[in-house]
């Protein structure tokens, strides 16, 4: 006897009885399940947004607490630079000038200390009181910076251990210029690490949330609940910097902390003054344990009702939840394979530094995009794209912060106003290329010099270029065919646009220039 016949008859599907009440065990076991997963699932996500929710706001209100924070001490620094004398800092009553420092100081709680330095690193002044022996600061990287850049905003350093009182403090700083712009002291206002830690202590929050202040670079300033041991730890890599961040100001995402390895539900907003930025994460499995443990009653009731659906038809049922088990798993089995050969995809096509197309992306949209011109008698044009002197950058600077920079520069070239249709990779080592499909040598110009302008608008410090500027630019050569389905088509056009890029080279860097069919015949 058949399988079919088994269920036939252990059904008694022969009979009208037999197969009424079969029916009718169905729908109610459906219609159970159902019901129960739909309000089940709909608590669960309110659940989740309204912990959503919770920490944007909790993200958003600290933010503003931050800014608040910092904006204080910036109004400081600056009313200090305005009562420097207007004959330079080496002429400043010290005794004078640390009371007036020192009555500053008290009136923002959040204050350690403010402190003034010559262009030699020397402390002059200070709200102490008393200029300790040890008081040379040239060495900090704060001052190192100010030092390094002309302009007269507030920067917010890492965390560092005051040499005064041995506190973990957060530096704030400004750059004291004489009247020609040059480089004269640093106005220093140090903010207590304790003032953020006792201020976070306050919020109600479960044993494994978190709340964080960082720097928009990935560094951490203070993080609650963990120890001083993960202050100043980079989290450039987290999905907050990679992904949400790139994308909006202020929101919220799942994902694995890098600090402890926890899931949490995040609500973040950087800070509109300051490169700063606020996290709140919630602890997402002790969330489920708790909506778990709240939805006891009703899950108790759910289950009871379907067992009772069930041994009134237990033998009927058995075999079609048997078969239902079966094709849900899979269901299951086949999405979690669908996805994982999507992300396999993704990951086989993208840089790992910059995230945009790398090689293999490339050669296969190019391939793609001159079958389409041939068809359609379109042109497709390629721009190829040079970082300047980017070996001396690297050799300056180091390998990380060349990498940095790849990864910047990856960024402004994302920025680019493109087609949906265009694409952008990193062509290998300093170089990245823009396949323009259906554009021409005049257009395919145009973005090649936005490229330029915008690389250049970034003003990223390369000192080591030759200019005047001392900021990091690109050299951009582009070329455009007519394809016709040609084996060396590929070949063709890369050495154009490859051929435009040196001669922009030739010229002085820093520019664009189109490949012509003469320059290439010429060459």
């Amino acid at each position: 006897m058949n399988f079919r016949k088994q269920v036939a008859r252990g059904l008694a599907l022969n009979s009208s009885l037999g197969r009424s009440i079969t029916f009718c065990m169905v729908v109610l076991l459906v219609a159970g399940i159902a019901t129960s997963a739909w309000t089940l699932t709909r608590s669960w996500q309110k659940e989740v947004a309204d912990t959503e929710r919770d920490a944007i706001n909790l993200s958003v209100s600290q933010a503003r607490q931050a800014e608040d924070t910092f904006l204080q001490a910036e109004t400081a620094l600056r009313d200090i630079r305005r009562n420097l004398p207007a004959t330079g800092i080496n002429d400043i009553n010290n005794h004078q000038f640390n009371n007036y420092l020192s009555e500053l100081q008290q009136h923002i709680p959040q204050l350690h200390g403010l402190m003034v330095y010559d262009p030699q690193g020397n402390m002059i002044a200070t709200s102490f009181g008393k200029i300790p022996a040890q008081s040379n600061n040239s060495d900090r990287e704060y001052f190192i910076y100010h030092r390094r850049n002309a302009h007269g905003s507030i920067h917010i350093g890492h965390v560092i251990r005051s040499r005064s009182t041995g506190d973990l403090v957060i530096p704030v700083s400004l750059r004291i210029s004489d009247s020609a712009g040059g480089f004269t002291g640093v106005l220093l206002a140090t903010v207590k690490l304790d003032y953020f830690r006792h201020f976070y202590s306050y919020f109600e929050l479960q044993n494994r949330d978190l709340l964080a202040l960082l720097n928009t670079d990935g560094n951490t300033l203070y993080v609650r609940p963990f120890a001083d041991d993960v202050i100043n730890r980079n989290l450039s890599a987290s999905p907050l910097f990679t992904q949400e961040l790139e994308k909006k100001d202020r929101g919220n995402g799942t994902w694995v902390s890098a600090l402890d390895h926890v899931e949490r539900i995040y609500g973040f907003a950087r800070l509109e003054r300051y490169p700063l930025v606020v996290a709140a994460g919630y602890d997402k499995p002790a969330l489920w344990a708790s909506w778990v443990k709240e939805s006891l009653p009703d899950l108790v009731l759910n289950a009871l009702l379907l067992v009772g659906t069930l041994l009134m038809g237990a033998i009927i049922f058995r075999q079609v939840r048997m078969n239902v088990r079966n094709q849900n798993e899979l269901a299951e089995l086949r999405d979690e394979l669908t996805s994982i050969n999507h992300t396999l995809q993704l990951m086989a096509l993208a840089d790992g530094l910059t995230g945009l197309a790398n090689r293999r992306q490339f050669d296969l949209f190019l391939a793609k995009s001159l079958k389409a011109s041939a068809l359609k008698q379109k042109p497709v044009s390629l721009i190829m794209i040079d970082i300047d002197y980017f070996k001396h950058y690297n050799d300056y600077y180091g390998h990380v912060a060349g990498d940095n920079c790849l990864r910047a520069v990856g960024e402004i070239l994302h920025k680019l106003q493109l087609n949906t249709r265009d694409l952008i990779a990193r062509y290998g080592g300093e170089e990245f290329a823009i396949i323009l499909p259906d554009t021409g040598p005049e257009a395919a110009l145009f973005v090649a010099r936005q490229a330029v302008n915008i690389v250049r608008g970034a003003q990223i410090p390369h000192e080591q270029t030759g200019s005047a500027q001392g900021t990091l630019t690109i050299s951009a050569g582009c070329y455009s065919i007519t394809a016709e389905l040609n084996a060396d088509e590929a070949q063709r056009l890369k050495e154009g646009a490859d051929k435009a890029l040196y001669q922009a080279k030739v010229q002085g860097r820093n520019r664009a220039v189109a490949a012509t069919d003469a320059m290439l015949q010429k060459a």
